[in-house]
Order: structure tokens, then sequence, then C-alpha cells
């Protein structure tokens, strides 16, 4: 159990991910130093993000349209994640100190600890991750800030792990030049089939908070003045276009396609800024798809358009060609 000088954060009724992505970076850039804190939340379905990663090498950007699962991208660092109501996130904000900084053990010897008591065969490995039978269940990453540490992860209780990976199924016919971040592909499972009793999330998380603060831990309670800037603070980053999508990486991408008429069609774009430049489409046919496309936003908007202009053609193989470029282009 952690000492006397942490206190808790718990807001269950808070489900949105910018407005608890946000919690998390005003906790640990203005929370009072002088105490710890433990926050823990269940986000509604959400892929997430890490600080350096580039949207397009991790994210099947299609399926969260037709789903309508938001793209947010958080202030640490690591791979990308999916949340939804079977996903706990668990978050520890401290001192920045050597013992703390890329240090998890601290963390995560609590959920350890407390999972093997239900019976479950958890471990964790050398890259700080939590792992049952080799497949994973918890990842973690870091932030730090004028000595303030912000140290969270996930853990899967019970998620949709068929939409996890349909959200982050990236298609395979592009090639994509860039200095992002790369997830690191793992097996995956939920804690869920591993308990013996009729545990649900809430119960898990309550039984995690006596693990980590005891029986009364002390909680943190928010002023409206704090309120207002953690939901300005939502507004103006984590539902921003310039910082989920336009602060990828600069990337270069090549897309192959092999047309109708047998015939090799490619496709050449930059993505800066969230931005599709310097387009070029080898089929002079199909060039003016450059203009309508130059310097336009990855958004849902954007394609909605250029699906308008591709059902006008009259000539049903360019019309077909189109198509392709349409369905592959991101």
């Amino acid at each position: 159990m952690f000492g006397q000088n942490w206190k808790l954060i718990l807001e269950p009724e808070i489900t949105d991910p910018a407005l608890n992505l946000a919690l998390e970076e005003w906790a640990v850039r203005r929370l009072a130093p002088e105490h710890s804190y433990l926050f823990m939340y269940v986000n509604r379905p959400a892929v997430v993000l890490g600080h350096h990663q580039n949207i397009l090498e991790e994210v099947n950007v299609r399926a969260c349209w037709q789903q309508d699962v938001p793209i947010l991208r958080r202030i640490s660092g690591g791979g990308t994640v999916v949340h939804d109501e079977g996903n706990l996130n668990i978050a520890f904000i401290t001192e920045h100190t050597l013992r703390n900084f890329n240090q998890y053990r601290k963390f995560l010897q609590p959920i350890v600890r407390t999972l093997q008591s239900l019976g479950v065969p958890v471990e964790p490995d050398e890259r700080n991750n939590l792992h049952i039978r080799g497949k994973k269940i918890s990842g973690n990453a870091q932030f730090s800030s004028r000595g303030r540490l912000l140290s969270h992860g996930t853990l899967l209780f019970n998620s949709d792990l068929s939409r996890l990976k349909k959200l982050l199924q990236v298609p395979d016919n592009r090639l994509i030049k860039s200095r992002a971040t790369r997830s690191k592909p793992a097996p995956i499972t939920n804690l869920r089939p591993f308990l013996g009793q009729n545990l649900t999330l809430k119960d898990l998380r309550s039984m995690l908070i006596k693990a980590f603060l005891g029986d009364s831990p002390r909680r943190v309670s928010f002023s409206n003045s704090e309120w207002s800037e953690i939901k300005t603070l939502a507004e103006e980053k984590y539902r921003d276009f310039d910082w989920n999508v336009g602060q990828s990486p600069e990337s270069e991408v090549v897309i192959t396609i092999a047309t109708p008429d047998d015939q090799t069609l490619s496709v050449k774009y930059s993505f800066e800024e969230g931005r599709f430049k310097n387009i070029f489409i080898s089929d002079q046919r199909l060039r003016f798809l450059q203009s309508l496309m130059e310097g336009q936003p990855l958004k849902k908007e954007t394609f909605g358009r250029l699906q308008g202009e591709i059902d006008k053609f009259a000539d049903p193989l360019l019309k077909e060609k189109a198509q392709h470029i349409f369905n592959l282009w991101i």
C-alpha cells in the first residue's frame, strides 16, 4: 500500500475520453505537488495515439469513422491503445525522481498481487507490460513536466477485442516512410476469462483502490473554476484536429493498386500537419483528383466530398479506378 501522502481521483460518471485525458494532463501540471495521486477511469470507445505516433501507421481511420469512434492523442509516449467500457485506465501522478522515472514495478506490483490473489496467472515483462500466458493485458507509458511525473496504463478486463483489432488493423497496401514511433504488435487477452469469481470491472476497481490506498483513501475534489480549466483544455486540445491528427510526424506515402484492366496504378503523397500534400497519381486521366485532395485535411468530410465527385463519373472503368484510389487512400 502507498503512503499517507496519496490521494484518490475518482470521477466514475465521466466516460468522455477527451475530458479524462484533459483531467490527467491538468492534474500532473496543476495539482498540489506535496501529494501523489491515483486516478482510475473508464472511457467510452476511443482510439488513443501515443504522443509521437502517426495516425496513418497506427489506425484504421475508416473503421473509426464508420463506428463513430474518436481518435485522440495523449501527452505520453508509447503505442496506440483502444479504450472502451471493458478497459480500466489507471494513472499515477508523483514526484519526478530517478526512483520513479521509467520504473513501473512500484505501480504494477499491487495490481499483480491483487490479480494473483484472485487466481489470475499474471506476470510483468521486461517492457513494463502485464501478461497472462504470453498475452498482453496491460501497457504503460509516462510523461514528465516540471518535476512531476504521470505514469499511466490500460488494463483489459472485458474489452471488445474484435473491435479493438479492427480499429487498429491498418491497410497493408501502403508504403509509409516517417520518423514516428511505431506500436509493437502483441497478442492480447482480457482478464475476465481468468477470474473464477463473478467480478465486475467496478468490483476490480474497488479492490485495486484498496490495494493501493487502503480502506479510506482521501479524495480529491475539484472546484468549479478547476473544472472549467479542465473542460477548456479538453475542448481546445483533446477535441482539436491540430493536436489529435496534425501532430502526426511528417510522412511519405506510396500506394500501388492493381486496376481492373490489369494495369498498375500508383498514388504518392506527403502527409504533413494532418493534410495531404504533393500528391501524384500515375494515371493522367485521374490527376484532377490531385487538385481535389491537395492540402485537404484527414477528415471524414474530405472523403465524403471526394466520393461525391467520383460518383459523378460517366466512364465505368475510370470510375472503378477512381474508386480503388478512394478505397485505398487511407
